[in-house]
């Protein structure tokens, strides 16, 4: 067995699964019971992002809150922990 293969592999269903726990904005606003548009004022208003023309970006203290910015090659979106709450 390629012991350096199996590490990789482990390695990637890890971050698979550390990913796996994280939500979209969109998707964790639903299970907030907010709209979308609510949770990124929320999230502004809290410093975790920042409106940049049309779009959000992620603050340092929105990555120290374990907010993840990611793309799918067309556009850029943010993950967020599943258990993200608002206060």
């Amino acid at each position: 067995m390629d012991t350096k293969n199996s590490e990789t592999t482990r390695a990637k269903t890890a971050k698979q699964i550390r990913e796996s726990t994280k939500l979209t904005t969109s998707k964790l606003a639903v299970t907030l019971g907010l709209k979308t548009n609510e949770l990124n004022k929320i999230f502004v208003a809290m410093g975790y992002l920042e409106k940049k023309g049309k779009n959000f970006t992620l603050t340092k203290q929105g990555k120290a809150m374990g907010g993840v910015m990611k793309s799918n090659g067309t556009r850029a979106y943010i993950l967020w922990d599943e258990n993200t709450t608002i206060s």
